[in-house]
């Protein structure tokens, strides 16, 4: 991927640079930071470049992006809150510390514990009642912990909103580097931990351990009990399922047999080897994003047929189907299931209140209270407290996917793949004159087909159409022929536009700019002075409903 490329080249960068430093240096410094890698969040003071150089010349590592396998330490001043709501749940329990830890390790020739330079607003609470975390602070150089220590059972009820049990971390003599702490297990004659924790059970969980990224294969309902009913739930599965992630301790049972906690090996490579295959399997943006491939190869020749007939036949009057179906991912799920018409219904990973998952569709009733795509299901929760959670079904995906497409191509020779479930359609050749009869048959077959709905949009190009779509919606079709796209865009707002966002909204905003009939007021130089050549030429053709645009290449 995109990403993978480029973090691959920065770590190659970063090398280049370690190594010509180490050469440079005649003094042979000391790799104080050998095994600690740093994600910088935010302003600090150094700043990140010059913690930068500190890692290149002390031997440690410096990442740019966030990566829970290869960070060992996220460096930070001062977050807002909103910033350390995230940290805790994107963290998975690594240390947060200020950059003083770094810049007084350096001072002192020697790592240093970073226990005393952890952020203040993550550190713990101060109270009559001690943390958790205290009890497994990292001990000095030379020290062991007692292998007969135990924990007071009143030490669970201390556990706060924090990540307290992932940021427990062990030492040994022979660990160079906190990576190699957060990832060993306690365990040894020496550092033998052992908890007791009665009445501590799984369904004492008030949230399940699921957070806001792709589906990991588990199960959506599971409770982990290990976070408190305080617990924000914004933790990925992949963070406690890794037995090689950082921040995961495993509590070993001690001799006495008490039941301790269990460690956390399902979900990953060791006990699965598919398992990141299955991962992406399960995955939505994974299924959007093969899926192109799997249309390719079933309609080769689809984006062959394009400019020239096109050419051909432009003294045609041309005319555009948009063809775009109902709340896809929910109407798929649902079309089996009566029980559900009218009812407000979304589809995600997870059905618990307090969820961080994201709602990948709605249905129309689920709208209507304000639900939408990319909500966090606890505050769709919150938006509509009956709203119904289902779950994916690929397989019925990819088979509707399926159908969909094969009627288009049945009706159409020139289709435009936009999404699995979006296409557009140039009938300009069509033996049916009557455009709104070519889309009527369409829509008809795809629900007698498939059991789902579709809307059109009918036009002479494919912005129109595509704004003839949002009028349709849902299960409707609208035609704008050209006589009357004057009339239909003089009062649009300018945010229904393709192409403008939330920020150039408001940029037209402040210039009073507010529907399609105002933006026509401006002249193109006047625009491509103000937004640029090209965004200020597509905004003046937009807002006249010109897109010159063909169909046929795929997107």
């Amino acid at each position: 991927s995109y990403m993978a490329v480029k973090n691959q080249k920065l770590w190659e960068q970063f090398d280049a640079a370690a190594s010509s430093s180490l050469c440079s240096d005649c003094s042979s410094l000391k790799p104080i930071f050998s095994g600690v890698s740093i994600f910088v969040d935010g302003y600090t003071v150094p700043s990140s470049q010059e913690l930068r150089a500190y890692m290149l010349k002390y031997g440690g590592r410096f990442e740019n992006y966030f990566s829970r396998h290869r960070v060992t330490h996220i460096i930070c001043s001062n977050l807002p809150d909103s910033k350390i709501k995230n940290l805790r749940a994107f963290s998975g329990g690594l240390p947060v510390v200020k950059p003083d830890w770094l810049v007084e390790s350096v001072a002192a020739n020697k790592l240093l514990s970073w226990s005393p330079y952890q952020l203040d607003q993550i550190a713990p609470k101060s109270g009559n009642q001690p943390n958790l975390l205290a009890f497994f602070t990292r001990e000095k150089d030379g020290a062991s912990r007692t292998s007969n220590s135990l924990v007071d059972e009143k030490v669970v009820d201390a556990i706060d909103d924090q990540l307290v049990v992932e940021q427990i971390s062990c030492t040994s003599e022979h660990t160079a580097s906190l990576r190699q702490a957060d990832m060993c297990s306690v365990r040894g004659d020496n550092n033998l931990m052992r908890v007791e924790i009665n009445e501590m059970k799984a369904a004492e969980s008030s949230c399940s351990a699921e957070g806001s990224c792709e589906p990991t294969g588990a199960d959506p309902g599971e409770k982990s009990p290990l976070y408190g009913k305080n617990f924000d739930c914004k933790v990925p599965p992949h963070a406690c399922g890794s037995s090689d992630a950082p921040g995961n301790s495993y509590f070993q049972e001690a001799s006495s047999s008490k039941v301790v906690l269990p460690s956390l090996r399902s979900h990953s490579t060791l006990s699965d080897p598919n398992f990141v295959e299955n991962y992406f399997k399960s995955s939505r943006l994974h299924f959007i994003g093969t899926w192109k491939n799997r249309y390719r190869k079933r309609f080769p020749g689809s984006s062959a047929s394009t400019s020239s007939c096109l050419k051909m036949n432009s003294s045609k009057e041309k005319m555009v189907i948009h063809i775009d179906m109902d709340c896809f991912f929910v109407s798929v799920v649902t079309r089996n299931r009566p029980e559900l018409l009218g009812k407000p219904v979304a589809v995600c990973h997870s059905d618990s209140p307090c969820s961080t998952a994201e709602i990948s569709s709605a249905n129309y009733p689920a709208r209507n209270y304000g639900v939408k795509a990319g909500m966090f299901v606890k505050d769709a929760k919150m938006h509509c407290p009956d709203l119904i959670i289902v779950s994916y079904d690929f397989g019925a995906y990819e088979k509707v996917a399926d159908q969909f497409y094969d009627i288009l191509h049945k009706h159409c020779d020139k289709v435009q793949a936009v999404s699995c479930d979006e296409a557009f359609l140039d009938i300009s050749d069509s033996e049916i004159t009557d455009p709104l009869l070519v889309a009527s048959s369409i829509r008809m077959e795809i629900l007698e087909t498939t059991g789902c709905t579709a809307s059109a949009g009918i036009a002479g190009n494919m912005l129109m159409a595509r704004l003839a779509t949002t009028s349709a919606k849902p299960d409707g079709q609208c035609y704008i022929p050209l006589e009357k796209v004057d009339n239909y865009l003089c009062s649009l707002p300018v945010k229904a536009l393709p192409g403008i966002g939330h920020v150039l909204e408001s940029k037209l905003e402040k210039k009073q700019i507010r529907t399609c009939g105002q933006l026509r007021l401006i002249t193109k130089d006047s625009l491509q002075k103000d937004f640029g050549i090209k965004t200020g030429e597509m905004l003046w053709n937009y807002s006249r409903g010109i897109d010159s645009r063909m169909v046929g290449l795929i997107k």
